[in-house]
């Protein structure tokens, strides 16, 4: 059984079903989770700004499943950087300086450490402090660089310089990719049907569904979203530390006509404003999709109107905007670790307190960032639970 069907879901869901176990997949919703894509009058919005990593776990793992994607390398040509709200050009030398100073960075070698430590270690003044920053937020969507772990810093930040990809159609193609490989291989999604709880059975658990149906599985993947979801369904307590809050970003999703703007990265402030199509297909002919973000959502007054100064500052007017969508906050993640744990601190995916038990999701297991996560733990969750064991003994009901 695997509950929820996200991107960590479905990798859990393809993984275990193409080893050639029987596998059913419960979802609450649609399914999808924050891959969705919306559609409007022929605009395609992700949940905010996506974008697949392909140095990232996850692009290997959907090679590994037979899934296909096609995206674009995003266009950096002309980009700019704004500090107090006017534009100013990102210099070569301070980019030279930046990329030398992760060249000589292990990311091993700062573990422990914040990721602040590491942009103060690299001298260069201003200009190479505020570019650091800039790219450690845009890859990681991390804004308090003084509470992420420096090595988690430097292994994204060098894995975005490998490149990204701007998905044709969206990240709902990632989601229906996966859902075909494991329906193809046998398994059997059931969607708008939510999970009420896990318990223990002779031979395994039963999972109860809200309309009072229980189904009966040796091992159970959870996969529902957020650590407090997961939790609400365990059987036992799993004895994780506090998740701590999230990751969060507030996020503006233009669909523009007759325009297509620059990419413009806040330096002294944590926005970020990029066009994902063109390169990307996301819109009608002619037309192009934006993402405005605020890394660190605040409140949806201030975030809103900072974004639309950010958009003006790129050149968008309101005559451009043939579509909007805002987010006031995004959950981009739902644990970020702290300096002293690393990834490592992050929930395992096996529950060591409840055998056939595992957990998925970006909040989950020692591997990747982001998707990458999701789907590193789905895949790792799904292999486990192939090879799970009934139960040993009887475990307490959660009270």
């Amino acid at each position: 059984m695997v509950i929820g069907a996200g991107l960590a879901g479905l990798t859990a869901a393809a993984t275990a079903s193409r080893s050639g176990k029987r596998v059913t997949v419960v979802e609450a919703h649609a399914g999808g989770g924050r891959a969705r894509t919306d559609e409007r009058n022929g605009y395609r919005f992700n949940q905010g700004p996506h974008a697949l990593y392909r140095g990232g776990e996850g692009w290997r793992i959907l090679r590994r499943l037979g899934v296909a994607h096609r995206g674009h390398l995003p266009s950096l040509r002309g980009a700019r950087g704004s500090r107090d709200d006017a534009l100013v050009r990102l210099t070569g030398a301070s980019m030279t300086k930046l990329i030398a100073g992760l060249a000589r960075s292990s990311p091993a070698s700062w573990a422990g450490r914040n990721a602040q430590e590491w942009v103060e270690s690299l001298g260069g003044g201003t200009d190479v402090a505020d570019l650091a920053r800039m790219v450690i937020r845009v890859s990681t969507y991390v804004a308090d660089l003084e509470v992420m772990p420096a090595d988690l810093a430097l292994s994204q930040a060098r894995t975005a310089f490998r490149g990204v990809s701007y998905l044709d159609g969206g990240w709902s193609t990632l989601a229906e990719g996966l859902r075909s490989a494991a329906c193809t291989a046998g398994a059997t999604l059931r969607t708008h049907q939510a999970a009420a709880g896990v318990s223990q059975a002779p031979g395994g658990w039963e999972v109860a569904l809200a309309g009072g149906e229980v189904l009966q599985a040796p091992a159970v993947v959870i996969a529902p979203g957020s650590p407090a979801a997961a939790l609400r369904l365990l059987p036992v307590d799993p004895g994780w530390r506090d998740p701590g809050r999230p990751v969060t970003a507030a996020c503006l999703d233009l669909g523009l006509r007759d325009y297509q703007p620059r990419p413009v990265f806040g330096l002294d402030q944590p926005l970020y404003l990029s066009r994902h199509c063109p390169p990307g297909d996301l819109a009608p002919a002619g037309g192009s999709v934006v993402h405005v973000m605020r890394y660190g959502a605040r409140g949806a007054v201030a975030d809103r109107a900072d974004l639309l100064r950010h958009a003006r500052l790129a050149g968008i007017l309101d005559d451009n905007i043939v579509e909007e969508r805002f987010l006031a906050c995004m959950v981009v993640t739902h644990l970020l670790p702290t300096p002293d744990e690393g990834l490592a601190g992050r929930p395992p995916v096996a529950v060591r307190e409840a055998e056939g038990i595992f957990v998925a999701g970006d909040w989950v297991g020692p591997t990747g960032w982001l998707a990458d996560a999701a789907m590193a733990s789905g895949e790792c969750a799904g292999r486990l639970a192939t090879r799970s064991p009934a139960p040993a003994r009887t475990y307490p009901r959660v009270a």
